[in-house]
């Protein structure tokens, strides 16, 4: 009996409706034709529900009914499952145009730029950022603040810097190779979504599991 090893990823992205198992899990085996013939069975296809809406479609499936398929053609295999047990595949909707993408890409660097600056400015101005500023500058030097200091200045630069080395990224470089907070904030949100996606399928018992 041949031993096969399946490694599910919890989540697969398809641009086909017809979906095979190569698209959502990595098959290993000694048996090298075998191995291409369990990947290229058919385990889904999509019925184009959301043709025309410019949607994704998305269903469960579960790692037992991927089992089920594989065993009815070939039930001379001793199945060994890796990674998740229930997994989402999804089919991409018509990608919008590179118009579009920028007009949003320009929308929200606007939106977070003004609402940034009206921030900081909104905190310094409760804080009196601009005279404790005058009152050091008055106590170091013994003259007046003409408003734009070296203490000014600094405060400025180093609000700049500080976010930047924060984030770890700037445009397209990074200075580090570490995850940048933001990237790491966007998997556990994504896994979030994942999980709680899963769980309210299962639920109401919209899954594809076996019979």
């Amino acid at each position: 009996m041949e031993n096969v090893y399946l490694f599910f990823d919890d989540s697969t992205k398809v641009e086909s409706d017809k979906v095979i198992i190569s698209d959502v899990a990595t098959v290993l085996c000694r048996d090298k034709t075998l191995q291409s013939k369990i990947n290229a069975l058919k385990i889904y296809s999509f019925k184009g529900k959301n043709i025309g809406k410019n949607r994704d479609e998305r269903v469960i499936f579960t790692a037992l009914k991927v089992f089920e398929i594989i065993s009815a053609e070939y039930p001379e295999t001793n199945l060994i499952h890796l990674g998740s047990c229930d997994f989402i595949i999804e089919k991409n909707a018509k990608k919008p145009s590179m118009a579009m993408i920028r007009v949003k890409t320009v929308l929200i660097c606007l939106i977070t730029f003004f609402g940034s600056a009206f921030t900081i400015m909104a905190f310094n101005n409760d804080v009196q950022v601009h005279n404790v500023f005058s009152q050091i500058y008055t106590f170091f030097s013994g003259k007046e603040s003409s408003g734009f200091t070296v203490l000014e200045f600094s405060y400025s630069i180093g609000l700049g810097g500080g976010i930047l080395i924060f984030y770890n990224h700037f445009g397209k470089k990074k200075l580090s190779r570490d995850p940048t907070p933001l990237e790491i904030e966007m998997r556990l949100y994504e896994n979030d979504i994942k999980t709680t996606f899963i769980d309210g399928v299962k639920r109401n018992n919209k899954h594809i599991d076996v019979q």
